[in-house]
């Protein structure tokens, strides 16, 4: 009967230290999540792209490769106390896949005091150094709150590089253009050519004498 007091109290024991074992895991999982997640702030982030206004958010804003797109930010602080901006950076994306081809450079900015309830407007240029093709550009605030720094996601924007017009005076529009007038040249002349060897020949007068017996002398040369 002792044996099997003696073997339950052991079970017990080793079942509460599993269980203990199982409760700092799980503690420590959480502190582990807390550490990785970024720390949630509520600030509030829109923006415009300058010379782009859409209607549509789900249209494609057109560049050219090297283009800079200009961002006009307005934020407003929710939160219950006073935050700091002070920087701006950021990701493109493809569409639809959303890998990663650039980043953003970051950039310093203000730093702009924020009470409750207050608001901000500030820029931010993008040089867009792509090829061709579709993507999904994702800009990110850099801001403190007592002392922790947060990074916050503004509204994604879809955009698009598309292929520059050809300008008149561009070398490879104009040697188009000459071999375009050399055909031209060379048709015309070969038309005008055949033209000309199809042309008669004029044949030369011939001068009839003119019978003048029955004339008057008078009249007669």
């Amino acid at each position: 009967m002792l044996i099997g007091f003696n073997l339950l109290t052991a079970l017990s024991s080793f079942c509460a230290a599993i269980s203990a074992n199982n409760s700092d895991n799980v503690e420590h999982e959480q502190e582990v999540a807390e550490a990785v997640a970024p720390p949630s702030i509520n600030i509030e982030v829109k923006y415009d792209v300058v010379g782009k206004e859409s209607e549509n958010h789900d249209s494609f804003l057109e560049f050219y490769a090297e283009d800079t797109a200009t961002l006009a930010y307005n934020v407003t602080n929710w939160e219950d106390t006073n935050i700091t901006i002070f920087g701006v950076n950021g990701t493109i994306v493809t569409y639809p896949h959303g890998y990663p081809v650039a980043d953003i450079t970051g950039a310093s900015i203000g730093p702009y005091e924020m009470e409750v309830n207050g608001t901000s407007k500030f820029g931010q240029d993008v040089t867009l150094n792509l090829p061709e093709g579709q993507y999904f550009l994702i800009p990110f605030l850099l801001a403190s709150r007592f002392d922790e720094i947060v990074r916050i996601a503004a509204p994604p924007t879809l955009f698009e590089i598309v292929s520059p017009p050809i300008s008149f005076f561009n070398p490879q529009f104009l040697s188009v253009q000459v071999i375009f007038l050399a055909i031209i040249g060379g048709v015309s002349y070969y038309y005008m050519k055949s033209k000309t060897n199809q042309r008669p020949s004029k044949k030369s007068a011939t001068v009839k004498k003119v019978d003048e017996s029955w004339l008057p002398e008078t009249y007669k040369k």
